[in-house]
Formats: structure tokens, sequence, C-alpha cells
């Protein structure tokens, strides 16, 4: 057994390196997969380069998560925009989801993005700048650059020697203030050619692993296209159309239900999980679950699980609750 005293000194000390070195190259390896377990790095291939309309090479990746699975697109991209006779490269890191919709954008700080003036973008700048992005149906798509500019009112540049048109009212509200030919320039590239591409090499990886990705994600484009693929007849998507009564966004829920198979409905196993949902949703799918239980022979945990949920019911939706268990009075 080692004493304490014998670490003392260099000499003493020398004689276990190679036993520390040793037992490092052990545990090294062990720390460095914790540490990649508790913080995954997705892994990410080439998809596509594309060039646009005004010979910008653009290099979109596909990222995967760490079971090899499509999880989002992402470009880095530099591209020149030129106003009022000045040029300069707008450059940012844009994320888009699996069926091309622009989810998310990042400056880099040694170049951030600026307007008129070479003024900053502030939070408000950039937070409009992403709802332009993710609006497809932009007045942006149908004009060119210097269509939105009103060149008979001239605005000073105190950095340049020259001026600027204004914005046309009109359209201020389909661009950021002061960054006009950006807004334009970045919506055609997000929003262009390079959309369409993204679907397209989505859907030649597509996989039933893929479509159920998508159903369990939290992007409502997603979902519904997930929801119009996969053969919602199969018992085994039954619990996920049930999901997104509650977590599905936007119109999903709604398209969900209408999912749902009819015997689900007649089905001991989902119907106290379907009743049960009463008391999260909002009241038009309320309405909804209600009107498809309508004529339905309950379970006997499902006509308790109706009864429970009685208070977060109005008069007449009572009145519906009350002819389903009427109907089911046997239980």
């Amino acid at each position: 057994m080692l004493k304490v005293e014998n670490f003392t000194g260099t000499e003493n000390l020398a004689k276990f390196r190679p036993a520390l070195k040793f037992l490092l190259l052990l545990i090294l390896p062990l720390l460095f997969m914790s540490l990649e377990l508790q913080n995954p790095t997705p892994r990410k291939e080439r998809a596509f380069v594309l060039y646009t309309k005004d010979s910008v090479q653009l290099e979109v990746d596909l990222l995967l998560n760490a079971n090899d699975l499509p999880v989002k697109y992402y470009s880095f991209v530099v591209t020149p925009v030129c106003e009022e006779g000045v040029c300069y490269n707008l450059v940012a890191e844009v994320y888009w989801d699996l069926l091309g919709n622009f989810l998310d954008y990042t400056e880099v700080p040694l170049d951030p993005l600026t307007k008129f003036d070479h003024i900053k973008f502030t939070r408000e700048d950039h937070d409009k700048m992403k709802e332009i992005l993710r609006d497809k149906t932009s007045l942006l798509s149908n004009y060119k650059a210097e269509d939105l500019v009103d060149h008979s009112i001239e605005i000073k540049s105190e950095v340049i020697d020259g001026v600027a048109g204004a914005t046309y009212k009109s359209l201020s509200g389909a661009v950021v203030r002061g960054a006009v030919y950006s807004s334009h320039t970045l919506w055609h590239i997000v929003n262009g050619e390079l959309a369409d591409k993204i679907v397209a090499h989505t859907e030649a990886l597509m996989s039933e692993e893929v479509l159920v990705s998508m159903l369990d994600s939290d992007n409502y484009h997603q979902q519904f296209y997930a929801l119009n693929k996969i053969d919602t007849g199969n018992e085994k998507y039954t619990p996920k159309l049930i999901r997104l009564i509650t977590k599905g966004d936007s119109y999903v829920p709604f398209f969900a239900i209408e999912k749902i198979p009819d015997w689900a409905w007649s089905s001991a196993k989902y119907q106290s999980e379907i009743i049960s949902l009463l008391k999260e949703v909002e009241f038009r799918m309320q309405n909804e679950i209600l009107n498809r239980f309508n004529n339905k022979v309950l379970d006997v945990n499902a006509t308790t699980f109706l009864a429970s949920a009685m208070g977060s019911l109005n008069k007449s939706q009572l009145k519906k609750a009350f002819k389903i268990l009427y109907d089911n009075r046997g239980n």
C-alpha cells in the first residue's frame, strides 16, 4: 500500500507518471463521451450548392441529429447589397426547416447587419426582419428592389456623399425601415429557388422515420406535411394524432382530430385519453371532441372522465355532454 510520504520529491513522483498516464488514457475518453451525451453536436452534410440570379454561391448543409435524422438546413450567406451606388456584403447564418420555411438567422459579430448610414440593427429591427422572412406571401416577391423606393423624396446621407430615396408608404411594412435593399435581397434568398431545392432534397430522402420525426416536431408546417403523408388508419399513428390535439400549432389540432379514425372514437383504449383533453383545449376543440362522441358507446372509465370534465364546459356544451352521458346511462 502506498504511503503519502512516498509522493514527496520529484524522483518519487516520476515513478508514478506511467501509471498516472495510463489512468488518464482510461478516464479521458469516458469524460469526453459523457460530455457528448450531455451536449450532442449535430452532424452536417452538404445538401446542395445553389447559384442565385446574381451569381452568388450558396452552400446549403443538412443538419442531422444523433439518430442521423434530418433536423434543419443551414447556409452561411454572403451576398452583395447595392443601394444608391454603394455596395456592401450582407452576411448571416441562415436556417430553414425541412420544408424550406425560414426558421432563424444569426448575424456575424464582426460583420453585423446594418441600415442606412451603417447604423446597426436594433433588436426590434431583427425581429421585424425575421417576421418579413417568415412571410412567403410578402409583397417583396412582386417587386424589384429599386421599385420599392420613391426617388422623388430624397434623404441626405451623413456617411456617404449622396442621397437616398424614401420607401413607398404602401410598402413600408414589408421591409425593415432603413434597410430596404437588405430586406429585399435576403427575402429572395430565403424564399426563392433555394427553398424549393430544400423541399426537393427532403423528399428525396423521405422515409417513415423522417415522417414520424416531422410529426413529433413542434413545427406546424412539418406536422401538417406528415399528416398528409402517413396512413392515419394505421393504429400505430393514433397516439400521435391524439397528441397533436394539444401539441399541434395553428390549424394542426383541427386537422389531426379529423384524421383520427372512427374506430378510435369507439375504442375504450383511446376514449378516456381523448375525453381527458377537454380540460386542456380551447372552446372550439372542446366542441369538436364532444361532437365526435355523440351517439358513441362509452367505456365506463370514459364516462367518469366526461363527468369530471363538466366544470370546464359552458352551458351549450353541458347539453351535449349530458346527452352523451344519458345515452350511456347504463355506465
